[in-house]
């Protein structure tokens, strides 16, 4: 699959290729396997093109598959399945790869209660009903300094009763995939490693580990065309990249999980998403106190509770 895109002069246009991948087993060298689709379907490498990946067919090559049924709940995990609806082998897995539990979202329950309105993001709605009765509860949590749901446990595009688990370090991986496409093709790539995230009002695909783009644009407070600085201004490349790569890959059996984005323009740097954040987990927990302190002072005690709580 191929797409174009076209901005305001030359510079601003870029391609978008779908890599259609064979099914990803253990041991598979995913960068051999890359550039041999990539030179069959008559695109190759080329300098500075970014590679775009989903995490799952790494964890595929990498082995990191796990059959539920070899799973022993804990003690832990069966009192939250309990709470939540969730198998406790699964949510065993989500505490094993988490390194802190946040929250806890009854998407079920939302969608019981009107909440959410799932006849607006399904076809059919008997199948979305059977979906929720596996995933009643959506676990928020930490791993690698980031926000996950579930840990990114997924058992979506795997046979029955098989589990994929992300790696760890993901701008590692980024690093490494960048660098063994440099040793086989001689081009110096960009790799963005990307997971599927559902929102309230539809899923992302969001950016989980880079090397050799700048992930973030450091633009904040530059003057804008009226010469004022600017309030914004900050791009996160990497996530836009992963959307951008998401309209070819899409979310179901399409089987194109790695994109060749070429002729974008971006600033090449030797670093990963992960130094690139300017906010931290530990940083967030206190910006949200410090929010709804800073909101209770201006809207004032009751009012902040009435919204919350009524």
């Amino acid at each position: 699959m191929f797409i174009e895109y076209y901005g305001v002069g030359m510079s601003s246009e870029f391609h978008v290729y779908g890599l259609k991948l064979p099914i990803i087993s253990p041991g598979d060298d995913i960068v051999e396997l890359i550039v041999r689709v990539a030179n069959s379907q008559g695109i190759g490498f080329r300098d500075r093109d970014v590679l775009v990946v989903t995490s799952k067919i790494l964890s595929k090559s990498m082995g990191l598959l796990v059959k539920i049924d070899t799973v022993e709940p804990s003690k832990r995990a069966i009192k939250i399945s309990k709470k939540t609806g969730l198998d406790p082998r699964v949510v065993e897995l989500i505490l094993r790869e988490s390194d802190e539990l946040v929250a806890a979202i009854p998407f079920k329950k939302l969608v019981d209660d009107g909440v959410i309105d799932i006849t607006k993001i399904t076809y059919d709605i008997d199948l979305a009903y059977k979906a929720l009765e596996y995933y009643r509860t959506v676990l928020i949590t930490v791993r690698d300094g980031m926000l996950w749901s579930e840990s990114g446990i997924d058992t979506s595009n795997h046979p029955h009763g098989v589990y994929s688990i992300p790696p760890r370090g993901l701008d590692r991986v980024a690093r490494e995939l960048s660098n063994k496409i440099l040793r086989r093709t001689g081009k110096h790539v960009a790799v963005v490693i990307c997971d599927t995230e559902l929102f309230i009002n539809g899923s992302l695909d969001i950016a989980r580990g880079s090397y050799g783009i700048e992930p973030i644009s450091k633009r904040f407070g530059e003057l804008d065309m009226y010469g004022k600085p600017k309030f914004g201004g900050v791009d996160h490349v990497a996530h836009e990249i992963c959307c951008t790569a998401a309209l070819v890959m899409k979310q179901a059996g399409e089987g194109i999980p790695a994109v060749i984005i070429r002729g974008l323009d971006y600033e090449w740097c030797e670093c990963g998403l992960g130094e690139s954040i300017p906010m931290s987990i530990d940083c967030l927990e206190k910006a949200l106190k410090r929010t709804i302190r800073h909101t209770i002072k201006v809207f004032g005690l009751w009012r902040v509770l009435k919204k919350l709580l009524f």
